[in-house]
């Protein structure tokens, strides 16, 4: 099937769903940005694929984010590791630990490690 055929079949259902006044499912575990939808407005099978239409909020314009390697040192500070056991740990560098600091407390707008834990922290950053 043609994938502007199925999005015509999703439009169609969608508009039947929100036209019929059916109150929208609660929304289960999609991806990691759960806390900004809303609601799932359609929940539909097409040739065997599960598809999800939602409304979601609009992100912040604010969203940090942290590159793989920055999430791994900011995880190795949280774990209370000084520079040296982290560039071990991850054979980089003191230097370097000391670059992605630079930058992790650049992005999160903080001066000191405490206050990058807890803006990681409030954020859900820490996985």
């Amino acid at each position: 099937m043609l994938a502007q055929e199925m999005f015509r079949q999703l439009v169609e259902q969608a508009e039947k769903t929100v036209s019929s006044g059916e109150s929208a499912q609660e929304f289960p575990l999609l991806h990691k940005d759960r806390e900004n939808i809303d609601e799932i407005v359609l929940d539909s099978t097409i040739d065997g694929t599960q598809y999800y239409l939602v409304r979601r909020r609009p992100r912040s314009h604010n969203t940090i984010r942290l590159s793989p390697r920055e999430r791994a040192i900011a995880r190795l500070v949280a774990q209370g590791l000084p520079n040296k056991c982290i560039a071990k740990q991850l054979n980089i560098s003191p230097w370097t630990v000391a670059s992605y600091m630079r930058r992790i407390f650049a992005k999160l707008q903080v001066t000191s490690r405490t206050a990058s834990i807890a803006k990681l922290m409030q954020e859900d950053l820490l996985d």
